[in-house]
């Protein structure tokens, strides 16, 4: 009777550590699936962070260049390119977007007399409308004057290198732009690359040729002054 009474003892205890045992089990579970939903959750919350500071760093940069406005040089560039065709269509010039600005390239050969820095009156004309442009569309922007040559030795020249012969050229046109069309001379610089930033090979002839140019880039940074005229 007493063995029949301890089994009976014995069935209840595992019937009863069974039923308590699924609870514990389901609670591990719960426990371990709340777990990882808190773990996901804190990866998100650390991602809005990163995601907010981005975005607070972009608001900040947006303001320091609020300058920069894409969507006018978008919008002047076909004005440029109606009033450039003429020497587009030629392939004496060439407008394009950068991450510069707008630019403006001109062969050496539309712009000067051959071997000089003296404008013809060729391009007299294409700087008098490039000038136009820029006070219309860009009056209160930097404008920069880049002068290019090809690898062709300038011996037979006056100028002792032909860095010094690009900026020559450079200056030309930064001074026609102050002293005949007027523009603020403060927006204006020049500077000479000589055959060091070739458009193209200086193996041909054309290529030669695509060199041997001037590129007036229209800044996106605008003027912080006011001159006292």
């Amino acid at each position: 009777m007493m063995r029949s009474k301890k089994i009976l003892i014995f069935i209840l205890m595992i019937c009863l550590f069974g039923c308590v045992s699924q609870p514990q089990k389901r609670l591990t579970k719960n426990l371990k699936t709340t777990d990882g939903q808190i773990a996901s959750f804190a990866a998100k919350f650390d991602l809005a962070k990163k995601e907010n500071l981005n975005l607070r760093r972009e608001l900040i940069l947006c303001k320091k260049y609020q300058d920069i406005d894409t969507a006018r040089f978008i919008r002047a560039l076909p004005d440029f390119e109606k009033e450039l065709a003429p020497d587009l269509k030629e392939g004496d010039a060439w407008v394009q977007l950068t991450d510069r600005g707008l630019v403006v390239t001109v062969s050496s050969e539309k712009l000067f007399v051959t071997g000089s820095d003296n404008l013809s009156d060729g391009g007299e004309d294409f700087l008098d409308r490039v000038a136009v442009l820029a006070d219309k569309f860009f009056p209160h922007n930097y404008l920069y004057v880049e002068g290019h040559t090809d690898n062709q030795s300038l011996a037979v020249f006056e100028w002792k290198s032909d860095r010094d012969f690009s900026f020559a050229r450079a200056l030309s046109v930064l001074k026609y732009f102050t002293e005949k069309t007027h523009m603020d001379p403060w927006r204006l610089s020049a500077s000479g690359f000589g055959q060091y930033r070739p458009r193209d090979t200086n193996e041909t002839k054309e290529g030669r040729r695509l060199n041997r140019r001037i590129e007036i880039i229209v800044s996106a940074q605008r003027l912080r002054h006011t001159v006292s005229r």
